[in-house]
């Protein structure tokens, strides 16, 4: 190893908890430990609240990592950008804020430290208090040593690990682009019927009431609307109908989800698992995203699970307002706090995803839990949700429209999890100086 490297105490290569002027009484952003999803680069703030002079603080670009148990043992590392206005925020006491020292540890390269697993490891280990709910003390930090190489080079190493988690980024971004569109058209086709509010306009057929300003929106736009394609929006009736749910397509009719999805359940014990298969928990499952990129290996489970298949539909039941809905991005196993639902017939798949994934969904679920400090939702609640059902060739056209933009995510899912690999293989080595990173100080010194 180069002589310039040198070892030091974690607490004295970085800040821990610096000091971050907050007011109390003045409102900043606010992040809580759910805000953090496992092993997610980043995290924005979760709310806006008062400050009391309490918990955690930071500035942005700061790394918070989760002190508690089992928050810390999920990853749950991650920096703090602000939304523009603030460039301070606050967040839970379960928090230790760390930021790079001046002179001594670049921030990019102390957030890197920090996500290293020896790290990680190391708080773990030095855990206090109660099983269950164990956090890290502050001065665990000062008996772990780590080698601190020159600025130039922790520079390198942090653009080179910034560079993977770039693309990673890039690659969310535009799943999430694709959901939105996703979104966007199941709610324009199945939920303000805006094909049918045309058709019906240029037939010069009636709005009911209830459609009345949506009919007016829709005039509004014009010409500024990008027109559905002739043979798609010729699939929609030109007029509307009463029902129980109030006006609804003429051909259209009321039913349930369970009319159109059903619950699989395929039951597997502990010793029926093979090695190697992939398992997802609730705590790998983010919140209002149907892109589920986390799995662990089911290696060592002690308790029954459901087995699910790549493309089915994973709903966490327990506490359904966090909103845990995703398509499965391979064959695995789940906790039986998860619920598999697959369309009865693929040509319902974009339909079914589109519902049971709904702000609208997620609300019936929460209303309909039972249990106070852990409520949960069922399958039979779930399959009486009324839905208006269209024909089945207009969901066909929706699913055929969906289903290469799912396809996409998955696919995208799989090369963030490749270049995450290959960061978290490279992260030790780069910090250890196992591979040796040439900078503009060594490219001058060798004359280069």
């Amino acid at each position: 190893m180069a002589g310039e490297w040198k070892y030091l105490p974690f607490d004295e290569a970085v800040e821990i908890n610096p000091p971050v002027p907050l007011e109390p009484g003045h409102i900043y952003p606010f992040v809580d430990m759910q805000a953090v999803e496992p092993h997610s680069r980043t995290v924005r703030p979760s709310e806006y609240r008062e400050f009391k002079g309490s918990g955690s603080r930071f500035a942005d670009g700061d790394t918070l990592m989760a002190r508690i148990t089992p928050c810390l043992e999920n990853g749950k590392i991650a920096r703090f950008y602000s939304d523009g206005q603030h460039t301070v925020g606050h967040g839970s006491t379960e928090f230790i804020v760390i930021r790079g020292r001046a002179g001594v540890t670049d921030n990019d390269f102390a957030y890197y430290l920090t996500c290293w697993d020896y790290v990680r490891q190391h708080a773990i280990s030095q855990m206090t208090g109660t099983s269950g709910r164990q956090r890290v003390p502050i001065s665990a930090f000062s008996h772990l040593e780590v080698p601190i190489p020159p600025l130039s080079e922790q520079r390198a190493i942090a653009h080179i690990l910034g560079t993977l988690d770039d693309k990673i980024e890039l690659l969310r971004r535009m799943n999430e682009t694709l959901e939105a569109m996703a979104r966007a058209l199941f709610k324009s086709w199945f939920v303000d019927f805006d094909p049918v509010i045309d058709n019906a306009l240029a037939a010069g057929n009636p709005i009911p009431g209830e459609l009345q300003e949506k009919a007016k929106r829709r005039l509004a736009l014009g010409e500024r609307r990008k027109p559905l394609p002739e043979h798609i929006r010729r699939l929609f009736p030109d007029r509307f109908v009463d029902s129980e749910l109030g006006p609804i397509p003429d051909g259209w009719r009321v039913g349930t989800l369970g009319d159109v999805a059903e619950h699989v359940r395929r039951g597997i014990q502990p010793n029926e698992i093979q090695p190697g298969t992939p398992y997802i928990a609730l705590e790998h499952m983010p919140k209002r995203c149907i892109a589920l990129s986390e799995w662990e290996v089911a290696d060592g489970v002690e308790s029954n699970k459901f087995e699910f298949k790549r493309g089915e539909i994973l709903f966490g039941k327990l506490r359904p307002y966090f909103h845990k809905v995703g398509v499965a991005p391979v064959d695995g196993v789940c906790s039986t706090d998860i619920i598999v639902v697959k369309p009865r017939h693929e040509n319902w798949f974009g339909f079914v995803l589109g519902h049971v994934s709904s702000v609208e969904f997620v609300e019936y679920t929460t209303m309909v839990s039972t249990g106070t400090k852990m409520p949960r939702t069922n399958w039979q609640d779930m399959a009486r949700y009324e839905v208006v059902l269209p024909p089945d060739y207009i969901v066909a056209a929706f699913t055929k429209l969906v289903r290469p933009a799912i396809d996409q995510i998955v696919t995208r899912i799989h090369e963030s999890r490749i270049l995450a690999a290959l960061r978290d293989a490279l992260l030790p080595k780069l910090i250890r100086g196992e591979i040796k990173i040439k900078t503009e100080k060594s490219s001058e010194g060798q004359g280069s």
